[in-house]
């Protein structure tokens, strides 16, 4: 009985118990590709509000006359001046570059 549950043979349950049981899995699937976008959704929200408020920062900077005011950097966006740049050349991939797929949830 064990083994056909597992490969499919001696059918004891209904259809409907079936067909829930997919469902189920339907469910489950999608509470995790939700939970993923939240996750997406949630930290583009936070990037756009430091976005704002280093922006509201400038603006409020040059409306009280600071005429060389730099904004600040977040610590996580380090600072590298332009001077410091290497020049690179920017070559076509590899041959044997792999192309991901990005599927949207």
């Amino acid at each position: 009985m064990f083994f056909g549950k597992i490969f499919g043979f001696g059918r004891s349950e209904p259809r409907y118990i079936r067909r829930t049981r997919a469902y189920l899995q339907e469910a489950r699937m999608a509470i995790l590709e939700h939970s993923i976008a939240a996750e997406y959704y949630q930290s583009s929200a936070q990037m756009y509000a430091e976005r704002a408020a280093r922006l509201e920062e400038e603006l409020r900077a040059w409306e009280e006359g600071e005429q060389h005011h730099i904004p600040a950097v977040p610590h996580h966006y380090p600072y590298v001046p332009h001077s410091a740049h290497k020049s690179v050349a920017v070559d076509a991939p590899p041959v044997g570059a792999s192309v991901g797929v990005v599927r949207a949830a």
